[in-house]
């Protein structure tokens, strides 16, 4: 299954530290047999991580003559594979499910292995029931995220990644329900200081005081875009709002300050000059910077 998200990444910049958050909206479910989220952690634009949602007709053990080998039941599982010299944070063979605020650092167990069980569904049982009855019997769900990462529970997976040599530690929010037949992706972050430690769930704003939530609820349109790029901010945005349109390499190309209502304001952008590519668009009011990245085709 394919998903389009939208990506919001606030920048928060600390005294020795620069957290990189990426909001997921709307939050990413997937739940088809095989279905990946190809995780960038960095948006760079090459994948980091994959996680996997895999649900198959498993047959039952023909163990007993009453239990036909040809009836099947599914078997669920959500697993993870870093790429490359990546590695997920692990215990006892599993990927680890870590709570809030948890460091994830250097000193965590770090696990490189491809297809890291976050949960997994044993094989179909042949059960007996009432006398002289056999059945196919789900098979039991083991793995670290077996409990607690409800829908309304999510929690953590620790992430160790590497940029051009250097190693960085992030995190990203999972739920997956006790039936292991989906996971959705919520949101992750990263410590932009190579070998810096990240506290799970850290979004960078318990150090610099960013509190200011005005700019998660904006909308920009279209996007891709061939000339003029609509950006509309939520109801309650108030005040001086600096826009820039940056390159890949962080040159801004166009920089516009406007003053928001209190309702919901609008910008427009002529956009027309620029070349094709990816850019970067770049918000910021009260204390908060955002980021999203636009195509122009």
């Amino acid at each position: 299954m394919k998903h389009t998200l939208l990506l919001i990444a606030l920048i928060a910049t600390q005294a020795q530290a620069q957290i990189i958050y990426t909001d997921v909206i709307p939050d990413a479910t997937y739940n088809a047999s095989s279905d990946t989220c190809s995780l960038d952690l960095d948006n760079d634009g090459d994948i980091d991580f994959l996680i996997v949602q895999r649900t198959l007709a498993a047959p039952c053990p023909g163990n007993r003559p009453e239990c036909n080998p040809t009836i099947t039941r599914p078997r669920s599982s959500v697993r993870v594979t870093p790429l490359g010299t990546n590695a997920v944070a692990n215990v006892a063979s599993f990927a680890a499910q870590l709570p809030a605020w948890q460091s994830i650092d250097p000193a965590s167990a770090w696990n490189n292995a491809a297809a890291q069980v976050l949960m997994t569904q044993g094989v179909p049982l042949c059960i007996q029931g009432p006398p002289f009855q056999f059945a196919c019997g789900p098979g039991s769900f083991t793995g670290e995220w077996l409990s607690g990462a409800s829908v309304d529970s999510p929690m953590f997976l620790g992430l160790q990644f590497d940029i051009a040599g250097s190693t960085f530690y992030g995190w990203a929010r999972l739920s997956i329900p006790a039936n292991g037949t989906s996971f959705t992706l919520k949101d992750y972050a990263y410590n932009s200081v190579p070998g810096e430690a990240i506290l799970a769930g850290d979004m960078g704003s318990i150090s610099t005081g960013i509190t200011s939530t005005a700019l998660r609820g904006m909308q920009v349109s279209p996007n891709p875009f061939s000339s003029v790029l609509s950006i509309t901010l939520p109801t309650g945005t108030t005040g001086a709002v600096n826009c820039r349109v940056l390159s890949l390499l962080g040159q801004a190309v166009i920089t516009r300050t406007v003053a928001a209502s209190s309702g919901p304001s609008s910008i427009t952008l002529d956009l027309a000059s620029l070349a094709p590519g990816t850019y970067l668009l770049e918000m910021q009011t009260d204390g908060e910077r955002m980021v999203r990245k636009v195509v122009k085709e």
